[in-house]
């Protein structure tokens, strides 16, 4: 006898009876589900062999998992023989685990699916938080083989629920192995079994929604009313998993049960050392107890006999829970941080309070969720760069001033509007749901701008009306989430009304505006060229406010401020070939404190900024010095969306950024990138010999010395001061040349031009980020050029370059940063 006959649910449901009217049916459904417990043994085998380093797999916990469902029911719970068949079966699946999914093929075979690339894609964005190599997909690390490997099981497991129960292995001989022997049954339950053994990673709401309406027939010969109530098995399977899950994690005893409550006990007590232990104790049985009151609910709303165990003895009070699992030295005070108001909160550090009251951010925010809808169904159906729309929609109803905006993605279906997108700081894109509901998206290497699961919320800022209408691209039905008084009410779910069926994939998002000062507010000019955040009086219009929102976007993007009158405000990627002086005034150059002629005579010096591939990854020129006060700005986009401003150069550069806010990101852009373009500058510089307004823009020494902040080379310009005469690289070497020490030091020339040896580096007439570069790296910059003066390496003239702070002259007031370079010893040869 196995330790699962000894139960009572065995007894009373499988087990020999005298008198027993259904002796033969009863008989059938007891020895089939033993040969199914011993086949299953034989199964866990081959999964063990097919997938050595997969963790908790075939065959150990069916006895605990039967023994948990008996005490959970009570001795008195109704279910029949069949019923106990189908749970019996269902609990065996589980058992066995997602390894199941993977045979007959084993570990090579599984490297060939989708969901398996899709798994290994995102473990490694998952660790790097960025898209994966096309060399680390081909040669993953064993972590990441192994993380890919559990992964993609436990989506083919749930993909193919159904098909688990029908699975065929290999016997001892080589002969085909079927978990249930009789075929009947494996033609009646064999789809079944396996649905409800992955039952237990949905929410409670569905499996309600899933079962409540499917009874089983009873199988041949059995009588009549050994019928099947799939949503009791399914509730047992559910609440018996989570408890010896909880227990093994945490190493609890097997509980007792006290009325309808299980009592957890302790061996020995908790000592000052193990309060921690004792926590991840006290977390797990508040777990346990909300798993078995959500069951509770389930089956008592369903008009089902309710299982007997329906909580956790003091599961709400460690206090209490103390004087049986219990302490030694110190007594557990539940102190940890508790939220009563969730909305608020929510809509406090997913609001204003996280976007600093920028009252465009809902709409950056909105636009960011629809362009990476758009590169989703992309990647999905192998569609061009350019594909898709988004248009913004602006308009006054009985409710007020509303702003919507529409694309063309991937749409949402019921799951993802009701769960993902209400699940704060969560990405339905990171998520196991998506790479179940999309398979090949991850692996494609589509890379979401949004990664954070906080941006939608930002919308109530705006205010707390909100209609989401969306429909999925693979489906025909349009469902409409409506908020009609924000986070602190419950929205609702709806079938779309005719008017609102989406004629293909996509989603609406629209927003009616609480205050009109908002709108005001967004269509003031907030690139002042001295701070962005001033409130400059000067008003732009809707089409400006998106150019600026989103200048380097690959979606196009639309404006409908009229009905049927819609103007296309971007194309898709168009800045990397827009028009130089549209591309200035697009990201907001005309901005009060702008020379606006000036701009327009250095547009033509505007020249993409390109990667090692090739690829434009910025369109800029140089706007240093004093130019940064007339030239104006330039702007670094993440996901094509505007991420902060920069004096530096004026023109865009991609970014990427890893905050929440969006509002800072890091150039695409690397260092080898901009030497390049720097050098390009400099020859533009040199070539033109521009004036402008009687200013030699060619000798401005701060060109030179911008261009040389970025690793470029200045070639004819000027870069220094030496005895009050501005001097080149040139110059420099042939200075150097004859010399076995050159002293170099930052600032004002004026003062010390009585030292006709000292060579002046005025790092900061390059412009604030340009001369914090130029004095951390000038040994490094300048001991290439001097290096080649003296025939050694430019390491061995970092090497011997003393750094030191020193004040020259009694009347210059300050210590100036100084560089001393020592001719090495080494010399090439």
């Amino acid at each position: 006898m196995f330790d699962y006959e000894r139960t009572e649910l065995w007894k009373r449901t499988l087990g020999e009876r005298s008198g027993d009217a259904a002796q033969a049916a009863r008989a059938h459904l007891r020895e089939q589900l033993r040969k199914a417990w011993q086949r299953a043994g034989q199964l866990a085998e081959q999964i063990r062999s097919a997938y050595p380093a997969l963790k908790g797999q075939g065959g150990s916990r069916f006895d605990a998992l039967w023994e948990r469902v008996d005490l959970l029911l009570g001795p008195e719970y109704p279910l029949n023989a069949a019923e106990a068949f189908v749970l019996g079966g269902a609990l065996i699946i589980y058992d066995l685990g997602v390894g199941l999914a993977g045979l007959p093929g084993g570990e090579a075979e599984l490297r060939k699916t989708q969901e398996w690339k899709d798994s290994l894609a995102t473990s490694i964005r998952r660790e790097t938080d960025r898209a994966p190599t096309p060399n680390e997909m081909a040669y993953p690390t064993d972590e990441y083989v192994q993380l890919a490997t559990e992964e993609a099981l436990h989506l083919l497991a749930v993909k193919h629920a159904r098909k688990l129960g029908l699975l065929q292995g290999k016997g001892p001989q080589g002969e085909e192995l079927q978990l249930i022997e009789d075929a009947g049954l494996r033609q009646q339950f064999g789809e079944i079994l396996g649905e409800l053994a992955y039952s237990h990673d949905w929410d409670v709401a569905e499996v309600g929604r899933v079962f409540s309406a499917r009874r089983l027939e009873a199988p041949a010969p059995s009588p009549a009313d050994w019928t099947v109530d799939t949503l009791k098995v399914a509730a047992a399977l559910r609440a018996a998993d989570t408890l010896l899950v909880e227990e093994r994690r945490r190493k609890l005893s097997r509980p007792t049960l006290v009325h309808d409550r299980l009592l957890y006990t302790a061996g020995e007590p908790f000592a000052r050392g193990e309060a921690e232990m004792f926590w991840a104790c006290f977390e797990a049985l508040r777990k346990i107890d909300r798993d078995l009151h959500d069951v509770d609910v389930l089956l008592a709303s369903s008009g089902r006999p309710r299982f007997l165990a329906r909580g956790v003895v003091d599961a709400d009070d460690a206090t209490r829970l103390a004087t049986h699992v219990r302490t030694q030295g110190w007594m557990p005070v539940d102190a940890r941080v508790h939220v009563s108001d969730v909305p608020s909160l929510i809509a406090q550090i997913g609001g204003a309070q996280l976007y600093r009251k920028d009252p465009s951010v809902p709409l950056r925010e909105l636009i960011q969720n629809a362009a990476d809808a758009i590169r989703a169904r992309r990647s999905l159906e192998g569609l061009k760069s350019d594909w898709g729309s988004i248009t913004v929609r602006v308009g006054r109803d009985s409710n007020g001033r509303w702003i919507e905006v529409a694309d063309t993605g991937i749409g949402m279906a019921e799951r993802v509007l009701t769960r993902h997108l209400l699940d704060f700081g969560t990405s339905y894109w990171m998520t196991e749901d998506m790479r179940r509901d999309y398979p090949g998206l991850a692996a494609s290497g589509f890379v979401p701008a949004g990664r954070f699961g906080i941006g939608f919320f930002s919308v109530f800022m705006w205010g707390e009306r909100l209609r989401v209408i969306s429909r999925p691209f693979q489906q025909q039905a349009t469902h409409v989430l409506e908020f009609d008084n924000g986070l602190g009410a419950h929205p609702i779910l709806r079938p779309a009304d005719s008017e609102e069926v989406l004629s293909e994939g996509g989603t609406q998002v629209r927003v009616w505006l609480s205050r009109e000062r908002d709108w005001e507010q967004m269509l003031l000019d907030r690139s002042d060229q001295w701070d962005h955040w001033s409130e400059s009086e000067e008003r732009i219009s809707f089409a400006e406010l998106l150019g600026r929102i989103a200048p380097t976007l690959d979606v196009t993007l639309k404006l409908e401020e009229r009905p049927g009158q819609v103007q296309t405000v971007i194309e898709a990627n168009d800045w990397r070939t827009l028009e130089a002086t549209r591309l200035l005034r697009r990201i907001g150059n005309t901005a009060r404190g702008v020379n606006t002629a000036l701009m327009e005579f250095l547009a033509p010096m505007v020249r993409p900024v390109l990667d090692a591939n090739g690829q434009c990854i910025g369109r800029i020129c140089i706007a240093s010095g004093a130019m940064q006060r007339w030239a104006g700005l330039s702007v670094i986009t993440a996901g094509g969306l505007r991420a902060r401003y920069s004096r530096e150069f004026t023109g865009t550069l991609l970014g990427s950024t890893d905050v929440a806010t969006r509002d800072d990101a890091e150039p695409l852009a690397l260092r080898e990138d901009l030497a390049r373009w720097a050098t390009e500058q400099a020859r533009l510089w040199e070539r033109y010999q521009l004036s402008f307004e009687g200013y030699e823009l060619h000798k401005r020494l701060d060109i030179g010395l911008a261009v040389l902040s970025c690793g470029g080379e200045p070639g004819g310009l000027p870069i220094g001061y030496r005895g009050g005469t501005p001097i080149t690289l040139a110059m420099l070497q042939e200075f150097v040349g004859e010399r076995d020490e050159v002293t170099l030091v930052d600032g004002s020339e004026r003062p010390v031009r009585k030292f006709p040896e000292l060579i002046v580096i005025p790092c900061h007439e390059a412009g604030h980020t340009a001369a914090g570069r130029l004095l951390v790296h000038l040994p490094a910059l300048m001991g290439v050029y001097i290096a080649r003066a003296w025939g050694v390496t430019v390491q061995d003239v970092v090497a011997n370059v003393e750094v030191s702070e020193k004040e020259w002259t009694p009347t210059d007031g300050r210590k100036r940063r100084t560089w001393i370079f020592h001719r090495p010893k080494v010399r090439l040869h």
